[in-house]
């Protein structure tokens, strides 16, 4: 029985930009709209950033505003862009999830994996859409609020908007601000929703193949039957199993394979322009704003680093599942099965890595982002 978290939460933000995750193909483009709209809104912006950037050369800590601004366009354009490019391989490649997962669930053991590792997934999952829409939110919020407080001091209003950017009218009037107010909103919106959608399905299932590890992990060290027949098709068993994981994991590394390694190159930027942001703007109310936008960029890079790395992890955990299983008494009894064993082990060791083409999604490249970025910070500070 397949417990009813898997991708209870992806589902809900999927639909909120039209596509459906376990559903038919017709029904999967009911509404495409939302997701044209969501491209417009972000690629209509993103030449106003541009402009201000262009605009402010000289000025680093604009540059560097402008320059963030930027890379969190291309990359949330970069994921919905690839995503809907291969959509179809990804509702199958879900819907096989979904066939195992519903197949290997029979016994309470395997369910209570796959509820635990589902739990966890929703939880970070949910942790994570939280704070990225929270950085969001902050920056909408923070130009009103400073415009008010600006008001106060000095009696004089003057625009500001959530992001840098130009516009080819005069915001001092209320209804031209209004519409580049929302304009900053709707790309907002464009930029966080495809980026929460593709980053927590790429959570969740890492986390379903983790628990289809596990679950042949277990099976491999409780393979004895009470006949050699039952033993052979218990160990055939647990060996289809291992390869319909690798498969999956060999599918899952293949469709994530691009966005990993747009996420790793623009963080790595983002994080160093974030920095120097925050060492610029200390006891200064854009250092909230800054501060949370941080917290969701190094979210980011960690979901795919600690994900790709657990399941490279639980796939080479086979091999010790291998060894302490009971496989001595089949030296007596069967070579070949012993001969399959060996093979088995020498496979679980190269384990089922996730990668970026150039980057390994795992916990030291997370570490090397973050020093990297950290080291770059000097350099922007020298030419401030």
């Amino acid at each position: 029985m397949l417990t009813d978290k898997f991708l209870r939460l992806q589902t809900a933000f999927f639909r909120l930009l039209g596509l459906e995750l376990l559903h038919e193909q017709d029904v999967g483009h009911r509404y495409p709209w939302r997701s044209i709209c969501c491209i417009l809104s972000v690629a209509s912006f993103m030449p106003l950033t541009i402009a201000f950037g262009l605009q402010n050369v000289q000025n680093v800590e604009q540059l560097t505003d402008s320059l963030c601004s930027v890379l969190v366009d291309l990359l949330a354009l970069c994921k919905i862009g690839i995503f809907l490019w291969l959509y179809k391989d990804f509702k199958f490649l879900i819907g096989q999830f979904y066939c195992v997962l519903q197949r290997e669930t029979h016994c309470a053991i395997a369910e209570m994996i796959v509820t635990r590792e589902s739990r966890r997934d929703q939880f970070i999952s949910a942790v994570y859409a939280y704070c990225f829409i929270t950085a969001g939110l902050s920056a909408c919020l923070m130009s009103p609020l400073s415009m008010l407080f600006s008001y106060q001091r000095t009696g004089e209003l003057q625009p500001d908007f959530p992001f840098p950017s130009v516009y080819p009218w005069d915001n001092m009037k209320l209804s031209n601000y209004i519409i580049s107010y929302f304009w900053n909103v709707c790309a907002a919106l464009g930029v966080a929703l495809p980026t929460v959608c593709v980053d927590t399905l790429f959570c969740s299932l890492s986390h379903n193949l983790c628990a289809l590890f596990q679950i042949a992990r277990h099976k491999m060290m409780h393979f004895e039957g009470r006949n050699s027949k039952e033993t052979r098709e218990n160990l055939k068993h647990v060996f289809q199993l291992y390869a319909v994981c690798l498969d999956l994991g060999h599918f899952l590394n293949e469709y994530f394979r691009p966005l990993i390694f747009a996420q790793f190159v623009a963080a790595s930027l983002h994080l160093c322009v974030l920095c120097y942001q925050l060492s610029a703007n200390i006891l200064q109310p854009a250092l909230l704003f800054y501060a949370a936008f941080t917290a969701a960029v190094v979210g980011q890079v960690s979901i795919y680093c600690f994900c790709g790395s657990s399941v490279h992890s639980e796939c080479q955990l086979f091999g010790q599942a291998i060894y302490e299983s009971s496989w001595p008494h089949l030296l007596q009894e069967n070579m070949e099965l012993v001969s399959s064993l060996k093979i088995a082990m020498m496979r679980s060791s190269l384990g089922c890595p996730i990668d970026g083409y150039f980057f390994k999604a795992d916990r030291e490249t997370l570490i090397t982002i973050v020093r990297t970025a950290i080291s770059y910070v000097t350099l922007l500070r020298s030419l401030a």
